[in-house]
């Protein structure tokens, strides 16, 4: 029986190799995740190499988030809010010390579409231009946490400017 256990534990250990936070975006490219703000939701990104990533997003609920009602912008309240987003991002490390800070900056769009409002446009799309800080740390080896800030330049259904903020966390495999 003490064989066994010592052999389950040499297993367990070859099994389960840690990394560090530098293989985030390196062996460990696609992470999942949860974002905080505008908008609020499910968040992905994949590491494509050299410091590029695509970053995607999908939200069912904005809390700061603006609805074009008959000519004007305002909150959407209690609209179903469902936003797509894809972003392509260039990404670089600022410091290595203690875990891994690194800077993005990227270009891409959003697509928005709202219902439970007759007033309310169904469809509004704009471009953005997020920027923002990541953080891996040295534990768990696996977690991104992020603070990012993207300006938003609508298109449709009218011109206009905002700014978006969000906090989140991609957990990495």
């Amino acid at each position: 029986m003490k064989r066994l256990c010592r052999l389950w534990a040499l297993v367990t250990l070859a099994a389960t190799t840690s990394a560090s936070a530098t293989e985030v975006g390196t062996t460990r490219q696609v992470g999942v995740g949860f974002a905080l703000g505008d908008p609020t939701g499910l968040v992905a990104k994949w590491f494509l190499g050299n410091g590029n990533a695509l970053d995607a997003g999908l939200s069912l609920f904005s809390a700061f988030g603006r609805c074009r009602v008959e000519g004007a912008w305002e909150g959407c309240g209690s609209r179903t809010n469902v936003a797509l987003n894809l972003d392509y991002l260039w990404q670089e490390t600022l410091l290595e010390e203690t875990g891994r800070l690194d800077w993005h900056v990227g270009a891409g769009g959003r697509i928005w579409l709202y219902t439970g409002d007759d007033r309310a446009n169904d469809f509004a799309f704009a471009g953005r231009l997020p920027v923002g800080l990541d953080y891996m740390p040295p534990r768990p080896d696996r977690l991104e946490l992020y603070l990012e800030f993207a300006p938003i330049f609508y298109v449709l259904p009218s011109l206009n400017l905002y700014l978006e903020a969000a906090l989140g966390g991609r957990f990495y495999f």
